[in-house]
């Protein structure tokens, strides 16, 4: 499940919490995937636990990953509720501004 645009894609994998990012153009630029991880607390209140980057410049037509630990939306968490979502989005590293994709629906960590 992920979030693409023209030149990338980017994907979370709930089952081993990997966060992928593909690079579909012959544009010497390399491709990441932000990603977003929110809990839910006691009071069930969704917060941002976590952020980052899974970056990947190994060439046109390819695809890395990043292996994250993460929450099951099913354990007690850290904030003491249960409840775990994530969500990507995917970008080109361009020269200047960088072109990303549009957010992911969350995406329930089970």
């Amino acid at each position: 499940m992920g979030s693409g645009n023209i030149a990338a894609t980017g994907c979370f994998k709930p089952y081993g919490d990997v966060v992928f990012a593909s690079d579909h153009s012959p544009d010497g630029n390399s491709v990441y995937t932000l990603w977003q991880h929110q809990l839910r607390d006691g009071t069930g209140t969704w917060g941002l636990y976590r952020k980052g980057k899974c970056s990947y410049s190994g060439g046109s037509f390819s695809m890395g990953s990043c292996n994250k630990e993460m929450y099951e939306h099913s354990s007690r968490n850290a904030w003491g509720g249960k409840g775990s979502k994530v969500r990507v989005k995917a970008c080109v590293a361009d020269f200047g501004d960088d072109t990303c994709g549009s957010w992911s629906s969350w995406i329930y960590n089970d």
